[in-house]
């Protein structure tokens, strides 16, 4: 069974092993060319033959480039968000500030390696008026709004204060990967332990 978004774009999910490897060749050749030439140079045509794949076969998993980049950007914003939720959760961390830094730390890594690449992902991910944000923000209201029996924020929050907080601290997120002159990390999260400490409080 096809699950929602990919229906919805038109691609065609691979079910058996040899075609989700060249869905993988594909969407890997993707990734190579973004990191060398950006948007501008990204074809099916150039995706089909850096994957080693002919056109008739990348046509067969998807529609168009756009198809392509969006299920790139799926992958990214999911593995994202289960960075952020991991720091979010893990009861090792012991202060706001640590806790903090850890969920910058996780957005960071979206952009480890080929980071051109994956900034451009992302950026696409967050761009025409999509909401792959939405599972995430979910999430982080629904951890704001429980009590725990450790951390640093042990306490729930109102519902609108979590509302708050969550939507503030997405926004920063995603400016972080949207905007290349964005502070660095190293700086953001003593910015962001001030926000929300102070909101807080």
């Amino acid at each position: 069974m096809k699950n929602k978004e990919t229906q919805h774009l038109g691609i065609r999910e691979p079910r058996q092993a040899r075609s989700r490897y060249k869905v993988e060749l594909i969407l890997e050749a993707t990734m190579r060319l973004l990191e060398k030439h950006g948007f501008d140079a990204l074809t099916t045509n150039a995706v089909a033959a850096d994957a080693g794949v002919s056109i008739g076969t990348l046509y067969q998993f998807f529609p168009n480039k756009e198809a392509i980049l969006d299920t790139l950007a799926t992958r990214e914003v999911a593995d994202m968000s289960g960075r952020v939720m991991r720091a979010m959760e893990d009861p090792t961390i012991a202060t706001t500030e640590d806790r903090i830094a850890a969920v910058v730390d996780a957005v960071a890594a979206s952009f480890s390696g080929r980071h051109a690449a994956h900034r451009l992902v992302m950026a696409h991910s967050l761009a025409g008026g999509g909401n792959r944000l939405a599972p995430l923000l979910t999430s982080l209201i629904a951890h704001l709004s429980q009590e725990r029996q450790a951390g640093p924020i042990r306490h729930a929050v109102s519902g609108a204060d979590a509302f708050v907080l969550a939507h503030a601290f997405a926004g920063v997120l995603r400016a972080m990967i949207s905007q290349e002159q964005a502070p660095p990390p190293q700086e953001l999260a003593p910015a962001l332990v001030r926000l929300v400490t102070g909101y807080i409080r």
